[in-house]
């Protein structure tokens, strides 16, 4: 798949994640897709794993039987490397959730908007800003060579992978209706790293835009809340359960 994204749908209350390919599909019926009901009994943990890249996390779905054993698995969002992205893991499930339960009023927009049809410039772009966004020259000019590699093999992907095939059923359901106030990105919003870099730069955009929440009792700063998640002996084991 280039890309499998997983609609969020708040009046269905469902999540919709594509899990393989469907080669031999009826007309209207599309890839496979997991369903995972966004209830008060659902599941959601915010992920540790080491790699040979490092530790990484992410929010990962379980579905469980009437045993308590998990028979489905998957995960939502992108990675985060090393524990100094733990907040930014955090920040983005408090994203999802406020969005579930409360709707789009009031949520700021996401730092970027990427590209559905990507091109060689903007892979490029995906791959240097990936190191950090805004690295001196001088160490993106050292993390050339990898960048250039890294350029190449996501080119290929995009290039040999097919665009996902929702069922009818989905499709109906995740319409946007003409004029919706909330459609993103619209008319004046950069889209992709390049436009939306310079965009920020000219302060057009904002960085790293964030939310109150009202009756907030946690800790006043998320990187003491990260902070305090990971010190927790707990943390490969903790589940997230989510609060409809």
């Amino acid at each position: 798949m280039r890309y499998r994204p997983i609609p969020f749908h708040r009046e269905a209350r469902t999540l919709f994640a594509i899990r393989t390919r469907r080669f031999f599909a009826k007309p209207g019926e599309g890839d496979v897709v997991w369903e995972a009901p966004w209830t008060a009994d659902s599941i959601f943990c915010l992920h540790r794993e080491d790699t040979s890249f490092g530790t990484v996390f992410h929010i990962r779905h379980y579905t469980v039987d009437d045993r308590g054993n998990v028979t489905r698995a998957f995960s939502i969002g992108r990675e985060w490397t090393g524990e100094r992205q733990v907040e930014m893991a955090l920040a983005q499930w408090n994203y999802w959730c406020a969005y579930m339960n409360d709707g789009p009023n009031g949520l700021p927009r996401p730092m970027l908007f990427h590209t559905q049809r990507e091109t060689l410039r903007e892979s490029f772009l995906f791959s240097m800003y990936s190191f950090g966004m805004r690295a001196p020259v001088v160490i993106r000019l050292m993390m050339m060579p990898l960048i250039l590699v890294f350029t190449i093999m996501r080119v290929l992907a995009n290039t040999t992978c097919r665009d996902p095939v929702w069922s009818d059923m989905i499709e109906r359901m995740s319409a946007i209706a003409p004029g919706d106030p909330y459609a993103e990105p619209r008319s004046g919003i950069p889209v992709g790293w390049g436009d939306t870099i310079l965009a920020q730069r000219r302060g057009e955009y904002p960085n790293d835009p964030k939310a109150s929440v009202e009756n907030w009792s946690g800790e006043s700063d998320g990187r003491l809340y990260a902070a305090a998640w990971l010190n927790d002996p707990g943390i490969d084991r903790r589940p997230i359960t989510q609060r409809a």
